[in-house]
């Protein structure tokens, strides 16, 4: 059974300081309900974000969804680990914005930026601005609130200048992929999603090529690959089970796909991973 981590009864942002002699949040690959930066100071590192293995180099930062199978095999020597549930961003289109471009679109590429000297130094200072705020007795949560949306709109001049657009067209993107998240087991056409975001099948594939450099249905064969991954390595349901659940009636097509996609059959994929996870 896959872990779903939370943050801590009544609390809604965290900023914790790791050093070389923390331990992993978990032992274990997991979920977590809130969003994370993980931001490497020094040393370094390895994680899984959705069964890919990045290196933790200095000066990256990571950036993790809710939903999304999270492992730390081995921690850096000094890491921020920063955490927040949604409601703590102001709904307002320009706070929402680095949820956007930072979380949700950025995990379709590479889900790190890596940060120039100036950089580091200058989120060093908001960062210390923003701990030594939560030590207080009665934090001001608002001021807090706006000090990390200052914070990822600063981390976004990495993704280029690009990313401040705020047209139409990214809203929508952005949208794809919320609609993907809730409906990739029960709609596999992209007409389902062109339909609800009221515009042509054609005119959705040209904005997902120009937005993620992939097409609609690439995107939908990702998040099936992830959840099947998901099934297969932290449940014991059959593979037919796992077919079903992911929104195929029939398990031979299903593990056609999988084999397709990934070069193993979804048995071998279990067989391997289980097998790693016992060295």
């Amino acid at each position: 059974m896959l872990d779903t981590k939370r943050l801590p009864k009544g609390t809604s942002f965290d900023v914790e300081f790791l050093d070389v002699d923390a331990e992993p949040e978990s032992p274990q690959p997991h979920r977590h309900e809130y969003f994370e930066v993980f931001w490497v100071l020094s040393g370094e590192g390895k994680q899984s974000i959705d069964f890919v293995e990045y290196a933790m180099l200095p000066s990256r930062m990571f950036f993790i969804t809710p939903g999304q199978v999270h492992d730390v095999h081995e921690l850096p020597d000094n890491i921020y680990a920063i955490s927040f549930n949604a409601e703590f961003i102001d709904s307002q289109i320009k706070s929402q914005q680095p949820i956007g471009k930072l979380f949700l679109q950025n995990r379709s590429d590479v889900p790190f930026i890596t940060l120039d000297e100036v950089g580091d130094q200058h989120l060093r200072s908001l960062i210390k601005i923003i701990e030594d705020e939560l030590a207080l007795a009665s934090p001001d949560r608002d001021m807090m609130s706006n000090l990390l949306v200052s914070f990822l709109r600063y981390v976004m001049r990495y993704l280029g200048p690009e990313a401040f657009s705020q047209t139409r067209q990214d809203q929508r993107m952005i949208q794809l992929l919320k609609l993907i998240d809730d409906n990739f087991s029960q709609h596999k056409d992209t007409r389902f999603y062109a339909r609800q975001l009221a515009m042509t099948n054609k005119r959705l594939s040209e904005l997902a090529k120009a937005q993620f450099g992939k097409s609609v249905t690439q995107l939908l064969h990702e998040k099936v690959l992830v959840e099947s991954r998901r099934l297969l390595a932290f449940s014991n349901k059959n593979i037919k089970t796992v077919s079903y659940e992911l929104g195929y009636d029939d398990a031979s097509y299903f593990c056609r796909f999988f084999k397709k996609q990934t070069g193993v059959s979804p048995q071998q994929f279990r067989v391997q991973w289980l097998g790693a996870q016992s060295l």
